[in-house]
């Protein structure tokens, strides 16, 4: 059937778009192996023949079509089958998924939509990874792009949000970014083909709809103007601006970020010296490689205020933030007080090793000479002399309550305010040996305290030296 004028100019207009897309965004190779993900709505049916068509001028090659069936409406089934005959028809093999949506946004506590999403581009990414091919095309639209960058805005979303839908993403190309539905149906209907409605898609409880129904109709009738096209080239110079921010974040988080034992540390003073806007980026990234939770703008907001002194503090996905003098750190929590909590037994004379602190401590007897010749010297702050009174010793973690005696008699100071006061990371205060009697008394924490009852003040005869020495170092 030959086709008219108008039809063939919409044709025409559509695939020299969908070409510039392709070649603007570098989105593909030529000849490249695509994946094409298929819904049954119209504008993935439009994308499908749209691919198959730039395939037979040797544009690219149909590797396959993938269809996933959420499993969440009632005409779920109706669809997956439209698209085994969409498929059979057009000659492509089709490879379909599925999964119990519902089921695991209870599980994992996430929304519907959530879940859906993330089930469907995990599917699709095993699919293409099983074929080997080199990208997984997906029909999106100008009208998705206006839709998603509304939505962006009214959630106050930056730079990196305003890109709306990138046209490359990773593994996934979106080729009709600059082509509206309504061109996409007109142009099915041309070629006399036929889509599946989402019946859902009339929802305005969904925010979504609401943009699609409501609000943009409203922008367009108060404007006098198609709105989607500017918007759609509003999402794309903002998202070209925030791919260079994002690639200036992440050489800046490389040379800045360096790993210590349980995190990443920064030095502070040349965070600030950054950008608001990379140095935002920066914060975020460091979140990100660290945790695959969900990072939003408080959350960079709470690791700013630590940054800049306002708050000593944060806990965050990836880690807590904290500032120690002119150093800022990310550090992972440890994971269970049992995997962190140890205790040995410290035989008077004796030595134990503590492979969570890094430390071995000796306990020494020492006579009358002993004790006067080590007394005339200045004792290290690894090292601190008892009475003989005492017979064992225990080295363990801290545990709740710890009290150090304070001397003159002026009480007892918590063992966690004295981490706290002296700025030890939360996430290390647990492998810091505590030396301390049998009954539970603290006798000594090497380097940061002793308590009073157990300090030297005079001596009657031998005593017990106490030495920390690190493993692997100098005594």
């Amino acid at each position: 059937m030959r086709l008219p004028r108008f039809e063939i100019f919409i044709l025409i207009s559509i695939h020299q778009r969908i070409r510039r897309t392709i070649k603007r965004h570098v989105l593909c190779r030529q000849g490249a192996n695509v994946l094409v993900a298929l819904s049954g709505g119209s504008d993935s049916v439009a994308l499908l023949w749209l691919m198959l068509e730039l395939a037979e001028v040797g544009d690219i090659n149909v590797t396959a079509v993938a269809h996933f069936n959420h499993r969440l409406r009632s005409m779920a089934k109706r669809d997956e089958e439209f698209c085994r005959e969409l498929t059979t028809r057009a000659g492509v093999n089709l490879i379909v998924g599925s999964s119990d949506v519902r089921k695991l946004a209870q599980v994992e506590r996430l929304s519907v939509e959530d879940a859906a999403r993330r089930e469907r581009y995990d599917f699709l990414a095993r699919t293409a990874a099983e074929i080997s091919v080199d990208c997984v095309a997906t029909g999106h639209t100008q009208d998705d792009q206006a839709e998603t960058l509304l939505l962006k805005i009214v959630r106050g979303a930056g730079m990196t949000g305003l890109g709306g839908i990138y046209p490359v993403r990773g593994l996934y190309v979106r080729p009709l970014l600059d082509v509206t539905r309504e061109e996409l149906q007109e142009y099915l209907r041309a070629r006399g083909d036929r889509w599946m409605d989402d019946e859902s898609n009339q929802d305005l409880t969904n925010p979504r709809n609401r943009m699609r129904h409501v609000t943009l109709p409203f922008l367009e009738q108060a404007s006098g103007m198609s709105v989607r096209a500017h918007l759609s080239r509003t999402a794309i110079l903002a998202g070209e601006d925030a791919i260079l921010l994002d690639r200036l974040a992440t050489d800046q988080l490389r040379q800045l970020g360096h790993p210590s034992t349980n995190g990443i540390e920064f030095d502070s003073k040349l965070l600030r010296a950054l950008p608001a806007s990379i140095c935002r980026r920066v914060l975020l990234g460091a979140m990100r490689s660290q945790s695959a939770r969900e990072i939003g703008f408080d959350h960079v907001e709470v690791a700013l205020d630590v940054l800049w002194g306002r708050s000593r503090a944060a806990q965050t996905p990836g880690g807590r933030w904290e500032l120690l003098e002119e150093k800022l750190f990310l550090l992972q929590e440890l994971q269970t007080s049992k995997a962190s909590s140890f205790s040995y037994t410290l035989k008077i004379p004796g030595e134990v090793d503590v492979p969570e602190g890094s430390c071995r401590i000796t306990a020494e007897r020492l006579d009358l000479s002993q004790t006067a010749s080590f007394l005339k010297q200045r004792l290290l702050d690894n090292t601190l002399m008892i009475s003989s009174e005492v017979k064992e010793l225990v080295v363990r973690s801290r545990r709740p309550g710890d009290r150090l005696v304070l001397p003159g008699g002026r009480g007892r100071k918590k063992v966690q305010d004295l981490f706290v006061d002296a700025k030890v990371p939360r996430s290390v205060r647990d492998t810091i040996p505590v030396v301390a009697t049998s009954d539970g008394r603290v006798v000594w924490i090497p380097g940061h305290g002793t308590s009073a009852d157990f300090e030297l003040s005079e001596f009657q005869g031998g005593m017990i030296l106490l030495r920390l020495s690190r493993v692997g170092g100098k005594a």
